[in-house]
C-alpha cells in the first residue's frame, strides 16, 4: 500500500483525505502519523506549510467515536484566524465520517458558542482565552478528551497564553495524549512539553525554501474598491496563459468570476460550496484548457494540480503564510517558471512581513499608480519622487504624441524617454506570448500522447 493507506485509516477518512486531493504523506506527516495512531506524546518541529495540521487532525479523525456525548478532542491555537483554518480542515477531512467540529474565539457572541456546546461536539477547535473563559463559565470541560493538540505552541506562549495553556491542561483529562507543533522550540516550550507530556519522541523537519525558486512572488499595494479593476487590468496587460485566482469567500469568488465574464474573461469559480462532483468537472475542464481563468477559496488549494499555470493571484491576501504557500505552489512546478501576485491594502503590510518571515524571501512591493492603464512603480518612495510619471498627470493626447502645434519650428522634437520604455515593454510582452505559446503546443501535444496512449 501506499499513501495514506498505509497508515491503516478508516474507510471514510481516506474518501476526506482523497476529497481534498493529498496523494502523499508530507514528511511531517510520514513521521509523526504512526506515532500520534499508537497513542504516544509527541513533538513536532516543523514550519508553516509543511502540512503538519494534517498532521495531527487526521490520528485525532481517526481515534474519535461517533457515539460519545463528550468531547474527544481539543485542538488550542494562538489566533482565531488559524482556529477558523484548523477548524475548516477539520471539518473537511471528516465530513464522511459525520463529525462535529466547534470553534471557538473571541469576537463571537459567547452565548451563542455555550448553546452550541449543549449540542453533540467531538473536536473543540479555539484559542486559550476564549477556551478558558467557557471552562469558568461551566459550559466547557475537558474530563474525558483523548487528546490534546497545542498549535505553533512558540507563538502562543510569546502571546502571553502561558498561565492560561497551563490551566487548561491542568483541568483536563490526566490520561490525555498531547501533541506539541511548533516551529521553534525554545525554553518556555521545552519546559512545557517536560512538565505536561510524557516520554515524547521530537520529530524535527529540515526547513527549505518553501516556495519554488522560479516563481516570481511580488504585491500591489491597492485598496478593496480598486481590486476588480486593477484585475481586468492585470490580465489585460499580462495575458496568463493560465491563472489560478484566490479570493477568500465563497460569496467573492462568485462576484470575482462573475465580474470577470462580465468583462470577457473565460473564467469560472471553484468553493466548498459546490458538489464534489462539479469540482471535479471543473477541475478536469481546466486541466484540459477548456477555460483560462480559475477564481477559488483556499479550501480547493490543495486540489490544484495542473501543468501550465503560470500565475497565481491572489485577490485576497491570506490570513496566515501557510495558506499562501499553499496557493503559490500551484504555479512553478515541476521546474517551470511561475508568477505570484498579491493585492495587499495598506493595512495588511505586516501580513506580508509575517509570509516574507515564513518562506524566507523578500517579496518584492509594486505600487500601481494607474488602474486603469495598469502603471506601475517598483516601490512606494520611487512613485512619490516622481509623480511625473503617473498616469493621470500626463496629458490626454491621441496616442501620447505631440501634435504640430506643440512642436517648435527649428528644433528637432526629442523623443520622450516614454517611447522607449513603452517599446521595451512591448517586445517583452511579444516574446512572453510566444513563450505562451510555446507552453500551450507542449501540453496540448501531451494530452494529445497520452489520449492516444490510452486508446491503444
Amino acid at each position: 500500500m501506499s499513501g495514506f493507506e498505509k497508515f491503516g485509516l478508516k474507510k471514510e477518512l481516506l474518501n476526506g483525505i482523497k476529497d481534498l486531493y493529498y496523494t502523499e504523506p508530507t514528511p511531517i506527516q510520514e513521521r509523526t502519523i504512526p506515532l500520534a495512531l499508537e497513542g504516544k506524546d509527541l513533538i513536532g518541529q516543523a514550519q508553516t506549510g509543511t502540512g503538519k495540521t494534517a498532521a495531527f487532525v487526521i490520528p485525532m479523525l481517526q481515534t474519535i467515536q461517533l457515539n460519545a456525548r463528550s468531547i474527544q478532542g481539543l485542538i488550542m491555537t494562538p489566533t482565531r484566524e488559524l482556529a477558523i483554518q484548523i477548524g475548516n480542515d477539520v471539518a473537511e477531512l471528516g465530513k464522511h465520517m459525520g463529525i462535529h467540529v466547534l470553534t471557538l474565539h473571541g469576537g463571537k457572541d459567547i452565548q451563542a458558542q455555550m448553546n452550541r456546546l449543549k449540542d453533540q461536539t467531538h473536536i473543540v477547535v479555539g484559542t486559550p482565552g476564549r477556551i478558558l473563559d467557557h471552562m469558568k463559565r461551566g459550559s466547557l470541560h475537558f474530563g474525558r478528551i483523548k487528546m490534546l493538540v497545542l498549535d505553533e505552541a512558540d507563538k502562543m506562549l510569546e502571546m502571553g497564553f502561558l498561565e492560561d495553556v497551563e490551566e487548561i491542561i491542568l483541568q483536563s483529562n490526566r490520561d490525555r495524549q498531547t501533541l506539541l507543533f511548533s516551529a521553534t522550540m525554545n525554553d518556555q516550550v521545552k519546559q512545557l512539553a517536560r512538565r505536561f507530556m510524557f516520554q515524547p519522541p521530537h520529530i524535527k523537519i529540515e526547513t527549505k525554501q518553501a516556495t519554488a525558486e522560479k516563481t516570481k512572488q511580488y504585491y500591489y499595494v491597492i485598496n478593496q474598491s480598486d481590486k476588480v479593476e486593477a484585475l481586468q487590468s492585470l490580465l489585460k496587460v499580462l495575458k496568463p496563459y493560465l491563472a489560478i485566482i484566490f479570493v477568500n469567500t465563497q460569496d467573492r469568488v462568485e462576484h470575482v468570476t462573475e465580474q470577470l465574464q462580465m468583462g470577457g474573461y473565460e473564467a469560472k469559480a471553484l468553493h466548498g460550496g459546490l458538489s464534489q462532483k462539479k469540482r471535479e468537472q471543473l477541475m478536469d475542464e481546466f486541466r484540459h484548457i477548456k477555460f483560462q481563468y480559475l477564481v477559488c477559496t483556499d479550501i480547493a488549494a490543495r486540489g490544484v494540480d495542473v501543468e501550465g499555470v503560470t500565475h497565481v493571484i491572489n485577490f485576497d491576501l491570506p490570513s496566515d503564510p501557510e495558506s499562501y504557500i499553499h496557493r503559490v505552489g500551484r504555479t512553478g512546478r515541476a521546474g517551470q517558471e511561475g508568477t505570484a501576485i498579491t493585492f495587499v491594502s495598506p493595512r495588511q503590510k505586516a501580513i506580508m512581513q509575517k509570509i516574507e518571515k515564513a518562506i524566507k524571501q523578500t517579496i518584492e512591493e509594486k505600487v500601481l499608480t494607474g488602474i486603469k492603464g495598469f502603471v506601475e512603480a517598483p516601490g512606494r518612495e520611487k512613485a512619490k519622487s516622481k509623480p511625473t510619471e503617473k498616469v493621470e498627470r500626463r496629458p490626454k493626447i491621441s496616442e501620447n504624441r505631440p501634435t504640430s502645434s506643440q512642436e517648435k519650428p527649428g528644433k528637432k522634437q526629442k523623443v520622450k524617454p516614454g517611447y522607449k520604455k513603452k517599446a521595451v515593454l512591448e517586445q517583452a510582452r511579444q516574446e512572453k506570448r510566444e513563450k505562451q505559446k510555446q507552453i500551450r503546443e507542449r501540453i496540448v501535444k501531451e494530452i494529445r500522447t497520452r489520449k492516444a496512449k490510452s486508446k491503444a
